[in-house]
C-alpha cells in the first residue's frame, strides 16, 4: 500500500545538507526502489520539510537502511555536524488513500 513519509527536519538539516545527501546518493540517476516522488519544501517556519511517497513503508525503510542514513553519516562528517547530537525527524507515515499521475 503506497505511503506519504512527513518528516519535518531537525534545524542542522539545512537545504544545503539535504541537497549534498541527495548527490551522495546519486537518487536522481538511481532512485530507489519503490519511490514515487520526493519533495523538499519550506512550510513557512525555516525548517525543511520532507514529504515523499512511496509504494510501500517497506521500501521506504530498506532505503533508510541501506542508502540514506550511510549517506546522512558521510555528509554530515564532511560537514563537521555529529549526528549523535542531532534529533531525528519528526516523521509521520500516512495510508494514500489516491493517487493521479500527470505524465507532464
Amino acid at each position: 500500500m503506497p505511503v506519504v513519509i512527513y518528516q519535518k527536519m531537525p534545524p542542522e538539516a539545512t537545504l544545503e545538507m539535504i541537497e549534498a545527501v541527495t548527490n551522495e546518493m546519486d537518487v536522481r540517476t538511481l532512485p530507489p526502489d519503490g519511490l514515487i516522488v520526493h519533495t523538499a519544501v519550506d512550510m513557512g517556519d525555516g525548517r525543511l520539510t520532507i514529504i515523499d511517497v512511496w509504494e510501500s513503508q517497506d521500501d521506504f525503510d530498506k532505503f533508510g537502511e541501506s542508502r540514506l542514513g550511510p549517506a546522512f553519516a558521510t555528509v554530515a562528517g564532511r560537514m563537521g555536524i555529529d549526528m549523535s547530537q542531532v534529533a531525528e525527524p519528526e516523521t509521520q507515515v500516512l495510508e494514500v488513500l489516491s493517487i493521479v499521475h500527470s505524465d507532464a
